[in-house]
């Protein structure tokens, strides 16, 4: 009878810390794919940053050529004359 008794308790308690585990493995696995999802909108948010400072860098610089064409002509092919002589090693 004891070991009947002590087996059914010991029964219970295994079922119980299968429950536990259950639940902690579900706590983790949320807990993971928020922090997942929060890294992706971390990263989206900066794409966007830099997609937008570049687009107002390009328009920066079209509206210098704009202004001023034959510096900016003069500037390019200086710096290709330079990339030129570079790679040219």
């Amino acid at each position: 009878m004891a070991t009947q008794a002590s087996n059914e308790e010991l029964q219970k308690q295994l079922n119980a810390l299968r429950d536990d585990f259950s639940g902690l493995t579900k706590t983790l696995k949320d807990m993971s794919s928020a922090y997942a999802e929060q890294g992706q909108a971390r990263v989206k948010d900066a794409a966007d940053r830099v997609q937008q400072q570049a687009r107002d860098s390009y328009g920066r610089v079209q509206s210098e050529v704009e202004a001023h064409p034959m510096s900016s002509l003069a500037i390019a092919f200086g710096v290709g004359l330079v990339l030129g002589k570079i790679l040219d090693r």
